[in-house]
């Protein structure tokens, strides 16, 4: 990686690689954590279209190494949606970027605490950035069960 990383909006001709590193990170990152039923139901029905609303509405924005996408994330005030990282640049310092980014979003205009859900995988990385575990629970992604840990960074 040529390390000029960056973050900008996503656009709608996003949507397809924003898919395809989506699929990819949760099958590649995810699969030591959840079952090959779990992941087939989360993915079940996703495609590029998808993504469009969040990005109509400017919640979602992309990291960048010149015209390469090496990742993406959503935010609103008060919470993160999503820090998703090509698997093949994860650990390079990508999340951090994106999870910079969504934390602006999350507390543009709030004082509140910013919350997310975080995929069994991926609790270390946030708990290393300052994120604190406020419960454990399961959100339904199609026709499974995933277990997700909720999880606070204060203002």
């Amino acid at each position: 990686m040529q390390q000029k990383l960056g973050i900008r909006p996503a656009t709608a001709d996003d949507a397809g690689r924003i898919h395809e590193i989506h699929t990819q990170s949760v099958k590649t990152l995810c699969k030591g954590h959840y079952s090959s039923e779990q992941i087939a139901g989360w993915l079940k029905n996703r495609s590029p279209r998808g993504y469009l609303p969040g990005i109509e509405r400017r919640e979602m924005f992309v990291a960048t190494d010149g015209d390469s996408i090496l990742g993406f994330g959503q935010a609103v005030p008060g919470e993160i949606h999503a820090i998703y990282v090509a698997p093949e640049y994860a650990k390079q310092g990508v999340g951090i970027l994106l999870l910079e980014q969504a934390l602006t979003a999350a507390r543009a205009g709030s004082q509140r605490d910013v919350y997310l859900e975080s995929t069994l995988n991926a609790q270390g990385f946030y708990k290393k950035a300052g994120f604190v575990e406020v419960e454990r629970s399961t959100v339904r992604r199609n026709d499974v069960l995933l277990p997700v840990i909720r999880m606070v960074s204060s203002a």
